[in-house]
């Protein structure tokens, strides 16, 4: 599970605990990762992580996290809406993990996925008023770039949720709760 706001107390986070609590309920294994707290260099786009199948930057959280990628079944992602897109310090991370992510050295024209059979599930939020989040490119535009990354690895989307207007709203409504946990599978 990754909490990509930097806003521990905020919307994103209480969906996620959300459903964080849902998922250790029922038999699920959780592992949450901050993105705002962790230590990742940014990438410097030397490609050598491509066929070395490793980043060759100083070792840092996005080697970790890389390596347990494989791991994982479900993938939960909140990440708020930062000028339509996703938050700096979550594509930073994606950025240093496509080695293991993407496989571009199979002498395939295309990139060969690394993560099939994977799902996630996508959490976004916006101040700008629903449904004008969506419309204006807003918290659609963070749900088309995550969509973007996970289908070329593979991972199918089994859900998302777009939250808008939480200048008004500034903790999720019991509906916006319903509708988060309807989006988990059963496992």
């Amino acid at each position: 599970m990754f909490y990509a706001s930097p806003w521990h107390n905020g919307n994103i986070s209480a969906m996620l605990d959300c459903i964080a609590e849902e998922m250790i309920e029922r038999g699920w294994t959780v592992d949450v990762e901050y993105v705002d707290s962790l230590d990742v260099h940014p990438c410097v786009g030397c490609m050598k992580c491509r066929a070395d199948k490793e980043c060759c930057l100083g070792r840092d959280d996005a080697h970790r996290i890389a390596g347990k990628l494989g791991e994982y079944d479900l993938y939960v992602i909140g990440a708020p809406c930062y000028w339509g897109n996703m938050p700096g310090a979550l594509k930073v991370l994606f950025d240093r993990m496509v080695y293991a992510m993407v496989d571009t050295e199979a002498g395939k024209l295309l990139p060969v996925p690394l993560l099939k059979g994977k799902r996630a599930i996508i959490v976004t939020a916006s101040a700008t008023p629903s449904p004008f989040n969506r419309w204006f490119g807003q918290t659609s535009g963070v749900v088309k770039s995550l969509k973007s990354i996970f289908r070329q690895c593979g991972v199918k989307i089994i859900g998302t949720y777009q939250k808008g207007d939480t200048r008004k709203s500034p903790e999720p409504t019991e509906k916006d709760l319903r509708k988060v946990l309807k989006l988990l599978p059963k496992k």
